[in-house]
């Protein structure tokens, strides 16, 4: 019955044009691992899920549902650290295992359930303290490692791309002053900045409903940076269908987040185009 599952077409054009060197080795051997995965944990195989980088598989195992994820993202493993660390916050599903090779990295974890990602979901019909409880705990959490990368030198090399590819659908990179006001906000932020526990992607197809209230982040970046970065990148999304005059207010409230870096935040994360 795995024999069926194979990197799907999209997923493999995406990949050839971010890592066109691991591409074909990495999907070559998925079907193989992800077999032996499935014979560990006594699972069958139910659905691929969407994914733009991965191949990412919804099964029921003896221990219950689960999911099986392989990315040939060279920062996998740096994934699965921050993956690990949230898992132990309560904020992401348990981790069961993790392991990488020069191909890629698989992880196995709890499936979340009912698992809708919030961009299926109306914003503005949501609880906002359990949409933002995951990020809340997240504050003044020590990296997962130390020997992470840093958001800060992530979103400096995409203010500093007039060519940038890597961007939302719809989306265009910014205008080049904005861009240089960012850059600046950035730079402020950085003179007392803190390298701390951050998802780095906390855009909302990665956090999905858990229950009828509760909401858990998956799919880390893999970075070090600070929890008022995350903060940031979800309050815009929900600033687009919920503006208030008090919202960015509440958001800072909710998650201890001082609300002047919360707007530099999301200000930066704008002009990125996260």
């Amino acid at each position: 019955m795995t024999d069926q599952f194979v990197v799907p077409a999209a997923v493999l054009a995406n990949v050839r044009r971010r890592w066109p060197e691991t591409a074909e080795s990495w999907a070559a051997q998925v079907p193989v691992q992800f077999r032996a995965i499935c014979e560990r944990y006594q699972a069958i195989p139910r659905e691929v899920l969407s994914a733009r980088y991965g191949f990412v598989v919804a099964v029921d195992a003896t221990d219950g549902p689960l999911v099986i994820r392989s990315s040939p993202d060279p920062h996998g493993r740096d994934q699965a650290a921050v993956s690990v660390a949230l898992a132990n916050l309560g904020t992401a599903p348990p981790v069961h295992e993790a392991f990488s090779d020069e191909r890629g990295t698989w992880t196995v974890l709890d499936r979340v359930l009912p698992g809708t990602p919030l961009s299926q979901v109306d914003p503005a019909t949501v609880d906002p303290k359990a949409l933002f409880a995951p990020l809340a705990a997240m504050a003044a959490q020590p990296p997962a490692s130390p020997d992470l990368p840093s958001i800060l030198d992530w979103l400096r090399d995409r203010l500093e791309n007039d060519d940038l590819a890597d961007l939302r659908p719809g989306t265009a990179v910014a205008p080049a002053s904005e861009r240089r006001a960012a850059l600046a906000q950035l730079t402020d932020l950085a003179r007392d900045h803190t390298p701390a526990l951050c998802h780095g992607d906390a855009s909302s197809g990665n956090i999905l409903a858990r229950g009828r209230r509760g909401w858990m982040l998956i799919d880390p970046r893999g970075m070090t940076g600070e929890h008022g970065y995350d903060v940031a990148v979800l309050a815009l999304r929900v600033s687009v269908v919920r503006s208030s005059p008090g919202l960015v207010s509440l958001i800072a409230d909710l998650t201890r987040v001082d609300s002047d870096r919360l707007r530099a935040w999301m200000k930066i994360a704008q002009a990125a185009r996260v």
